[in-house]
C-alpha cells in the first residue's frame, strides 16, 4: 500500500481557544521535535490523521515547507471522550534507526481451559519494543488456542516479527486462563427454637417482670 503524504502548515503556538478554533476549520495541531532541532508548531488536516491512524500508521509522511519527510507518532491526545484526536506529536527519526515504540496486543483463539470452565482474562494490552522505523509492527496477535485451565502467556512467549525486541519485562504476564469463583451458597433459613438462641445476650442486670395486679390488689391501694 502506498503511503499518502500528508501536507502540513507552520503555526503559531497559542493557547486552547487557539487550538480549538483551528480543530473547528478542521485542522490537527501538531508538534515536529527531535534530532537536536527545534520545535516546529504545524497543523495537519484531522480527517487524514485520522484515516492514517485508523489504519494502524505508525509514521506519517508529511509535506512541510516543500520538503517531504517521514516522522514517527510519538503520541496522540484525544479529546475527553476518547475519540477525536485534539493534538499529535511526531518525532524526526532515520528511516534505519532503532526507536521504542508500544504496540497494542490482540488475543486470538478461544482457549482450551474455556471449555474446562475457565475464562480467558488479557492483563496487558501493550507490550514495548525495540526496531527499526521500518520494522514497526502495526499490532501482535499472539494465538491462544492451546492454553489450558491455569495456564499463563507471558511477554517472552509472543512471537516477534524479525528484527524487533521486546523491552517490556519477559515474565511481565500478558494473558491468564483462570477458574470462574462459584457464588457462595445462600443461608439455611433458621429452624423454630434456633432463633430466639440466636437473640443478643443481654449483659448488666436485668429487672425481674413483676406479677400482674388483680383488681382486689389495686381496690386496697386506693383506699
Amino acid at each position: 500500500m502506498e503511503m499518502l503524504t500528508l501536507k502540513a502548515e507552520p503555526r503559531t503556538p497559542g493557547g486552547t481557544r487557539t487550538a480549538r478554533a483551528l480543530r473547528e476549520k478542521g485542522s490537527l495541531p501538531a508538534i515536529i521535535y527531535g534530532h537536536h532541532e527545534p520545535p516546529e508548531p504545524v497543523t495537519l488536516h484531522e480527517h487524514e490523521v485520522e484515516v492514517a491512524i485508523g489504519h494502524g500508521a505508525r509514521t506519517l509522511q508529511v509535506e512541510l515547507n516543500g520538503e517531504v519527510k517521514q516522522y514517527l507518532i510519538k503520541e496522540v491526545q484525544y479529546d475527553h471522550l476518547g475519540l477525536a484526536p485534539i493534538h499529535i506529536d511526531l518525532a524526526r527519526v532515520d528511516m534505519h534507526e532503532r526507536v521504542r515504540v508500544k504496540v497494542a496486543i490482540e488475543l486470538r483463539g478461544v482457549p482450551k481451559g474455556v471449555a474446562e470452565g475457565g475464562i480467558l482474562e488479557q492483563l496487558l494490552g501493550e507490550v514495548e519494543v525495540e526496531c527499526r522505523v521500518t520494522d514497526i509492527p502495526e499490532t501482535l496477535r499472539p494465538v491462544v488456542t492451546d492454553m489450558e485451565l491455569g495456564h499463563v502467556l507471558c511477554v517472552k512467549d509472543v512471537q516477534l516479527p524479525p528484527g524487533v525486541v521486546a523491552v517490556t519485562p519477559p515474565e511481565d504476564r500478558v494473558a491468564v486462563v483462570k477458574a470462574l469463583v462459584e457464588a457462595p451458597e445462600a443461608a439455611a433459613p433458621a429452624v423454630e427454637g434456633e432463633a430466639a438462641a440466636a437473640e443478643p445476650e443481654r449483659i448488666g442486670r436485668v429487672r425481674p417482670e413483676e406479677p400482674a395486679e388483680d383488681e382486689g390488689q389495686k381496690a386496697k391501694k386506693k383506699e
